[in-house]
């Protein structure tokens, strides 16, 4: 059979040469959940490329200032926008951090994110305005402690971001937050949770990076002007969960996807993709596995001179993964030649041009049911991060969970390890085979590539 082919932003075929890619290629985390009721795992869809996009000159660019380029905020209006409409859509995602060492307090959390501050003053400003005017504006009332919270005494990290994955993030200031928790003895976990307004992957890998950059000289202090008697009780608030989803997460084998590139010259994402595939395939019923299954993939489109710590900039593929093809090597073949090259530059242009109201139009028909089964982000820290010199030896990502996908997957690769999530309604248990059997496909693709 012919490789999948993949169609970019939000549908529309536009090829063409691949723009400098950011520092951090992990792409934007977005997925959606796909409408599944008593059909449970099966597909039973109809899918059908949305519409391609028009392009017009509308809003303008932001001037820049001196220091990184601005960038205009039509996608950070669109999933807000979003998010308003289908509140109970989750384009809150993040990351949980398991850290060796004494826990610190919430007002050392609080005072390292003060110290950081001029690296990511992202996190001092909020996304505000009429509907569909939003700008971006510096929070007049904003403090550090309001945002870290304390978690409950849960000791593993899966558990714990699923815990957080059902909680809101508050709507009256910068739309982000950071969680302290137990992680067993001579361990703690550090969480932090972004709105998809706010920050794509690349932003929030940048943020966490800048955050516990492990290179970095320690602080987290507490503020010289804070009065003692007051800093223990005002930063921290214990928040609670309410079902909703469920997450599941494995460690990846990374000495195996490490051969199998070796073996082949295919990418991380690639492997992670097409032992996607080979997991759908042995857990989707026999009669769905004869035609290729849709994905979106998010890809940067973020420039270097650009701000990291802020915004969506980003495209999303929809990929066919060939779950109708058996051979595990034919299938990373497939896949590397979909993902041979990503329309960067092309993206980057009706990103700049298009109008709000079609942009939203079309992010709108990328996230409703029957567009794609799934969602699928690679997101990547290769530097060594840390807390006051306190390791990150785990980490665990929260995917987003937004309408009209079945799951969302993202694969966390950082310089201890990597792991790869799954989330989906609760009532889709099913899901929770995933994990295993893509790990068994990493296996099954390693021996099929590398005898």
């Amino acid at each position: 059979m012919s490789a999948p082919h993949s169609t970019d932003l939000y549908g529309a075929h536009l090829p063409g040469p691949p723009a400098r890619p950011a520092e951090l290629d992990g792409g934007g985390i977005k997925s959606a959940e796909r409408h599944a009721g008593a059909q449970g795992r099966g597909l039973n869809h109809a899918y059908s490329a949305p519409k391609p996009a028009t392009i017009a000159d509308t809003a303008p660019q932001a001037n820049a200032a001196p220091g990184p380029a601005e960038f205009s905020p039509h996608q950070d209006r669109a999933m807000l926008e979003w998010s308003r409409l289908r509140p109970d859509d989750g384009l809150v995602f993040g990351v949980t951090l398991r850290l060796k060492g004494p826990r610190p307090t919430a007002e050392q959390v609080a005072a390292l994110v003060t110290a950081r501050l001029p690296l990511l003053p992202a996190l001092a400003e909020r996304l505000d305005g009429p509907p569909g005017h939003e700008f971006w504006r510096a929070d007049t009332a904003y403090d550090a402690r309001r945002h870290v919270h304390l978690h409950g005494p849960a000791v593993d990290p899966t558990v714990c971001a699923q815990d957080l994955g059902n909680q809101p993030l508050g709507e009256d200031g910068p739309r982000w937050g950071l969680w302290l928790g137990d992680g067993g003895e001579g361990e703690f976990l550090l969480s932090y949770r972004v709105h998809h307004a706010a920050q794509d992957g690349v932003a929030a890998a940048y943020t966490l990076k800048r955050l516990f950059d492990a290179r970095a000289l320690p602080t987290g202090q507490p503020r010289p002007d804070t009065d003692p008697g007051t800093a223990t009780s005002a930063p921290a608030s214990t928040t609670t969960s309410a079902p909703g989803r469920l997450l599941v997460a494995a460690d990846v084998p990374l000495e195996a996807t490490r051969v199998i590139s070796r073996g082949t010259g295919a990418s991380l994402n690639d492997v992670y993709l097409a032992a996607l595939a080979g997991a759908l395939r042995a857990w989707l019923p026999p009669a769905e596995r004869d035609q290729p299954v849709p994905v979106r993939v998010p890809f940067s489109v973020r420039l270097r001179h650009e701000r990291q710590d802020r915004g969506n900039r980003l495209g999303y593929t929809r990929l066919f993964l060939p779950v109708d093809e058996p051979k595990p090597a034919h299938r990373l073949t497939q896949v590397a030649q979909a993902t041979a090259d990503w329309p960067r530059e092309r993206t980057r242009k009706l990103l700049d041009r298009m109008p709000h109201h079609l942009l939203w139009r079309h992010i709108a028909a990328s996230l409703t049911p029957g567009d794609s089964l799934a969602s699928a982000t690679l997101l990547s820290i290769p530097t060594p991060l840390a807390f006051n010199g306190h390791p990150v030896i785990a980490g665990t990502a929260m995917p987003p969970l937004a309408a009209g996908h079945l799951f969302s997957s993202v694969l966390f690769r950082h310089r201890a390890g990597a792991t790869l999530s799954f989330t989906a309604r609760e009532q889709h248990q099913h899901v929770t085979d995933l994990p295993d059997l893509w790990r068994r496909a990493v296996i099954e693709l390693a021996a099929a590539t590398c005898p």
